[in-house]
């Protein structure tokens, strides 16, 4: 039985720390041995036409800050515009979209509300353009963004997608660990990209080539299914970090519990419908990234209650009680960060293992829902 318990407890965290340093840490030295720098594309001589998607949904407090940093936006003004998708917003958010339509900005209303996928695959007939570039309402673009995603896309024959990077801004002293979680997810992203490809983009700014932007599942999660069909057509989804939208860092990471067990029980259906990109022999480096990155992120809450468990009954040696302790004592502390944090209050040293809880609670819960085949198709902001 020990042995059973030893084996248990060191693949369970063996598959932690591969997931959460060893993986970084190995693309990191195959990209450093075998992998050249990006060089980036020369001067354009014509750029292609750009339709810019945004849906809103009762962004009032952010979508004309969104609209200024877009008119803002270093790019031919002949060749891109916007369309603003509401769905069925109730609050001011068409109002003030009215007052910019001239502008290449134009007012589109999904009636009745029925989610960001649906609001792309609903404007579908109205794009006329050679790329689609997908953005969030919330999410303000630096001025030399979309020329820097068109340079990235115009460095390689089969690139198909190319993701922006996502910049989280502290507007406090108070810190959820989102920030640091997502510096460390954009590392990845850009290590993804040189290893192969990115197998997720960041829907707050990817730009796409149109004839690769179909109708996708209503109930999916947007940027990583069309990533994913991307890479089943045979294209490369790349990363360019230079390529910046900015948003506001949440201070709560309760406030991410009900995004994150959305986001990823949508992750897990849009993978059971691309299974075919798990299949090592036709699709060996992807089936890697996908099997590295995603799917023991979304099974975290599996190899963390494991080795507690395992740890906790192999209590009787003193190498393995320390071991269990640590792992209740970072534990507690993150809960007690989350209930904290839900009260309006904020626990020293608690915001990252909070983080780290809020994930491991919400994998647990997508996965459920996964199972019992429930699904999310609409999105209410947590500003």
């Amino acid at each position: 039985m020990n042995h059973l318990l030893l084996w248990l407890f060191w693949l369970s965290a063996g598959l932690l720390a591969y997931h959460l340093v060893g993986y970084g840490a190995l693309l990191y030295l195959w990209n450093k041995l075998f992998k050249k720098k990006h060089v980036p594309t020369g001067e354009i001589a014509e750029y292609p036409k750009i339709t810019v998607l945004c849906p809103a949904f009762n962004e009032e407090k952010v979508i004309e800050d969104k609209l200024k940093s877009f008119i803002s936006i270093d790019y031919p003004q002949d060749k891109i515009d916007m369309i603003v998708i509401s769905d069925d917003s109730t609050d001011a958010t068409n109002e003030i979209v009215k007052r910019y339509t001239g502008q290449n900005i134009s007012l589109v209303i999904q009636k009745p509300r029925a989610g960001k996928q649906s609001a792309h695959n609903y404007v579908l007939p109205l794009l006329n353009c050679e790329y689609v570039l997908s953005t969030d309402a919330n999410s303000i673009f630096d001025p030399g963004s979309v020329k820097l995603l068109v340079s990235r896309m115009f460095s390689q024959p089969k690139v198909g997608m190319v993701s922006g990077e996502l910049r989280l801004v502290r507007n406090s002293d108070r810190s959820s660990g989102e920030g640091l979680y997502w510096r460390y997810e954009s590392l990845l992203k850009e290590m993804d990209s040189r290893f192969k490809s990115l197998i997720g983009a960041n829907g707050s700014i990817f730009l796409i080539k149109k004839e690769l932007f179909g109708k996708v599942d209503p109930q999916s999660v947007d940027d990583f299914e069309r990533t994913l069909e991307v890479l089943k057509q045979g294209y490369l989804a790349l990363y360019e970090p230079r390529a910046m939208v900015f948003e506001e860092e949440t201070e709560k990471a309760s406030q991410e519990i009900s995004r994150k067990i959305r986001i990823i029980s949508q992750e897990w259906f849009a993978m059971r419908r691309n299974a075919l990109l798990l299949n090592p022999f036709r699709f060996p480096a992807i089936s890697f990234l996908l099997f590295s990155h995603k799917l023991l992120r979304w099974l975290i809450f599996v190899f963390v209650l494991t080795a507690l468990l395992s740890s906790g009954l192999l209590a009787g040696n003193w190498f393995y009680r320390y071991l269990c302790l640590i792992q209740i004592a970072a534990y507690l502390l993150g809960a007690a960060g989350l209930i904290a944090q839900s009260k309006g209050r904020h626990l020293p040293f608690s915001g990252l293992p909070g983080y780290f809880v809020a994930m491991v609670w919400s994998s647990a819960v997508a996965f459920r829902n996964f199972l019992t085949n429930k699904n999310f198709g609409v999105w209410k902001p947590i500003r």
